[in-house]
């Protein structure tokens, strides 16, 4: 009865394994979720096509990467969308650098691509950043302060960051586009992580980046690319310490007269 007992045991363990990994408990490739529905096939079928025709000559067919691009198998969708949808990809030629343009594609055809190329791994998903008028833009400062400041300037106008870097202006950038570029770290940027910074302060940097460059700042003019007071501070000393000097030798010339 024991040595039943055992073999059944053994049985069920089998039973188990098989259900888990090719049964019906198994999970679902991607491309066999598209095959359950229609249309994320078709869309999957376009992407793949568009990738074949204008990706794969540098990123490589089924996106193992070659001598003029990277690998994109588990770059994720994050990463795809936001490089299209910022144009910086697809480039003229490999050598170009990367800056922001009109999308060389529309949205469905966009759609398409990072369904595709998302199917070829694991990698971040898009953020689901919400910018609304409950957003706390004080804390969206303070994280934008200690974690992007250094790099893009005080004012979100970019700045140069050393290597023939440049980080490139942040207050055009949608939400999304700003918590994708956040979480991929496109260039030289690094990836901040859910651990690093949690989706909530993706929206918060977010909305402080819409406030910065929706809400005129209050009085006097945007010298210096709108850093704020101090440059205005500086044009107002200059021009006090030209006026003092010409003062100064008008009344030099008066006496000696």
């Amino acid at each position: 009865m024991q040595e039943m007992g055992g073999v059944a045991a053994v049985g069920a363990l089998v039973g188990l394994a098989w259900a888990t990994t090719v049964g019906p408990l198994a999970a679902s490739s991607p491309d066999q979720a598209a095959a359950t529905d229609p249309s994320q096939s078709v869309q999957m079928s376009a992407g793949a096509t568009r990738y074949e025709a204008s990706c794969a000559a540098c990123h490589g067919m089924g996106g193992v990467g070659t001598a003029d691009g990277p690998p994109l198998i588990d770059v994720g969708a994050a990463s795809v969308d936001f490089m299209l949808r910022t144009g910086r990809m697809p480039l003229p030629e490999p050598d170009a650098r990367m800056t922001p343009k009109r999308p060389a594609y529309d949205d469905a055809t966009i759609q398409a691509i990072v369904a595709y190329v998302s199917s070829l791994g694991q990698g971040p998903p898009i953020p689901g950043v919400q910018v609304t008028s409950a957003t706390d833009i004080a804390a969206g400062r303070a994280a934008y302060v200690a974690t992007c400041e250094a790099c893009h300037g005080a004012a979100g106008r970019g700045d140069a960051v050393g290597g023939g870097s440049v980080a490139p202006p942040v207050l055009d950038p949608l939400p999304t586009q700003v918590g994708e570029a956040i979480r991929t770290g496109p260039g030289a940027m690094p990836a901040f992580g859910p651990g690093q910074l949690s989706d909530e302060q993706l929206a918060e940097i977010a909305g402080y980046l819409a406030f910065v460059r929706d809400k005129a700042s209050p009085g006097g003019q945007p010298i210096g690319g709108g850093v704020g007071p101090v440059a205005e501070g500086y044009v107002a000393w200059i021009v006090y310490l030209v006026g003092l000097l010409v003062a100064a030798r008008w009344i030099e010339r008066r006496v000696r007269r």
